[in-house]
C-alpha cells in the first residue's frame, strides 16, 4: 500500500477483535485499567554497547505498554534501546508500530515483526508520521536524534500547538544535564515553561506510563500567543496571487 508522496507500509497485521482504534484492548476497548488504549511514541536510543542500566530501563517501558494495552509508536529500529522496547512489548502481547526511513531499511536495520511497518524518504517524513500516531511521548535516553525529536514536540507543545504529554525517563541521572539547563533556561527568560508545566520526569516506567495515562502537565489554556504564533513554521503561507 502507498501512501502518495510519503511513505510505503511494508506489512500491517490485522487489528485484534475489540481492539480500539489505537492498540491493543479488551473487548470493550478498554485496557486493564479501565482507560482506553494509547499510541504511545517512544524516543530512544539506536546505538550498540550502552551500559546495561539502559536496556533494562528500555524492556521495562516495552512491557508496561504493553501489559497496559497501549501500542508503541516508535523509530522501527531493530537496534538499540530501540530494538529492546520493541521486543519487550511484544513479549507480552502488545502491538508495535514502527516508522523508519528507507536508508535504514536498505541497511536491514528496520524491526521486521512490527505489526504496522511505514517506510519514509526522508527522517522528516519520519516524525510526522510518528507524530500524526502519538497520543503521548515518552523519551528515554538517546543521542542527538533522541534529543531533536524531544525539542521538537516540546516546541509545539510550549507555542500550544499540541497538549498531549510528554515524559521524560531519567534512568541513572541521565537527564540531569538537560533538566539543569531547562531550569537555567527558564530562570534567564529565555523560556517560559519547563519540567511540571511542559513536560515531566519519571524515574522509572510504570511512573512514565501513569504519568501519561494522567495527562501529565497541563500547558495554560487559550490561544497560542502572538510571539507563538510569530514562530509557528506549520502557518499557511499566504497564496501567491
Amino acid at each position: 500500500m502507498i501512501h502518495p508522496g510519503v511513505t510505503t507500509l511494508l506489512h500491517e497485521s490485522p487489528t485484534p477483535p475489540g481492539a480500539g482504534l489505537r492498540g491493543g484492548a479488551g473487548a470493550d476497548g478498554r485496557t486493564g485499567r479501565g482507560r482506553r488504549p494509547l499510541s504511545i511514541c517512544v524516543f530512544c536510543a539506536s546505538a550498540s554497547g550502552l551500559p546495561a542500566v539502559h536496556h533494562r530501563a528500555a524492556s521495562a517501558l516495552g512491557r508496561e505498554l504493553g501489559r497496559r494495552g497501549h501500542r508503541l509508536v516508535y523509530g522501527g529500529g531493530n537496534v538499540g534501546l530501540m530494538g529492546e522496547v520493541a521486543r519487550a512489548v511484544h513479549e507480552v502481547g502488545g502491538r508495535v508500530h514502527g516508522v523508519i526511513p528507507r536508508t535504514l531499511v536498505d541497511r536491514e536495520l528496520a524491526y521486521d515483526p512490527a505489526d504496522e511497518l511505514v517506510v519514509t524518504e526522508t527522517l522528516r517524513e519520519r516524525k510526522a508520521e510518528m507524530d500524526a500516531r502519538a497520543d503521548a511521548f515518552v523519551a528515554l535516553p538517546g543521542g542527538f536524534g533522541t534529543l531533536e525529536e524531544l525539542l521538537e514536540v516540546l516546541t509545539l507543545r510550549q507555542l500550544r500547538l499540541h497538549d498531549r504529554p510528554v515524559v521524560l525517563i531519567n534512568v541513572a541521572g541521565y537527564w540531569d544535564p538537560f533538566l539543569a539547563m531547562v531550569r537555567s533556561m527558564v530562570e534567564q527568560g529565555f523560556a517560559p515553561l519547563g519540567e511540571g508545566r511542559l513536560f515531566a520526569v519519571a524515574a522509572t516506567a510504570a511512573e512514565a506510563v501513569d504519568l501519561v495515562e494522567q495527562g501529565a502537565g497541563g500547558v495554560p489554556a487559550g490561544e497560542p500567543p502572538a510571539e507563538a504564533l510569530a514562530e509557528d513554521w506549520t502557518a499557511e503561507l499566504p497564496t501567491s496571487p
